[in-house]
């Protein structure tokens, strides 16, 4: 497995849960992380102020907002943080194909305006989160989260998105399905050491890896280790492990 790939490219911090002086003292102790994911609670609290400080710090930004709306209001989102320059953003895949593929050219619109490179769009499969129990419980689905995973990175698929987020568990036959050039992004990654947290469906780095993920959103097994650049190297030693 070593020399296949830029491990820098393959890590995405996700810092929810830090305020931006946290986020940055992070960063400064980990200078190789390339990727961080900017979700609900950090922009909610920050706003694109947030955008605009990672950039400065030369980071490339997962804005992970996971819209999820009427078509019209989900492309009128992503055209609009289209703009702040981040280079993925995720919505949902159950907003159906026509919201997607709005969502998708807004996407691409809102760059052109800003003059900035358009971001990978990913469509949200199923929560990692989500137990088998209750998803069928809470939702009232009767088939299997695989079987719904599948369904919804198709849907991805044919509205032309760049790839899906889902849990390293669907990976390895999303790989067998969709090539390289579609992104499959995976949080629930977990050293073996590590407790689930509230992730159901987890999965170490080497194991997400192996099986094809393209990216891996690691949070407190890195921003909670007493050395948090220590943990990032054990993460890089563990992907590269035979």
């Amino acid at each position: 497995m070593k020399n296949r790939f830029n491990l820098e490219d393959k890590i995405i911090l996700a810092i929810d849960g830090l305020d931006l002086n946290q986020a940055k003292l992070l960063l400064e102790r980990c200078p190789s992380i390339k990727w961080v994911k900017v979700g609900l609670e950090l922009f909610v609290r920050e706003g694109p102020r947030a955008i605009e400080i990672l950039k400065g710090l030369n980071k490339k930004i997962f804005l992970d907002l996971k819209f999820h709306d009427i078509p019209n209001t989900m492309s009128a989102a992503c055209y609009q943080v289209s703009k702040l320059g981040v280079d993925i953003i995720s919505i949902h895949s159950s907003a159906g194909l026509k919201a997607l593929k709005y969502s998708k050219k807004a996407s691409f619109e809102g760059a052109t305006v800003a003059n900035v490179k358009p971001p990978l769009v990913v469509g949200i499969t199923v929560l990692t989160s989500f137990s088998l129990k209750d998803f069928q419980t809470d939702l009232d689905r009767k088939n299997s989260i695989e079987d719904n995973v599948l369904r919804l990175a198709k849907l991805s698929f044919d509205a032309e998105l760049d790839g899906c987020v889902c849990s390293p568990w669907e990976v390895k036959i999303l790989r067998s399905i969709y090539k390289n050039n579609f992104e499959l992004i995976t949080p629930g990654i977990r050293l073996k050491i590590d407790s689930a947290d509230d992730q159901n469906r987890i999965m170490t780095p080497h194991e997400a890896i192996d099986n094809g993920a393209s990216k891996l959103v690691i949070g407190r097994t890195i921003s909670k280790a007493l050395d948090p650049n220590k943990a990032l190297i054990e993460i890089f030693k563990s992907i590269n492990s035979d």
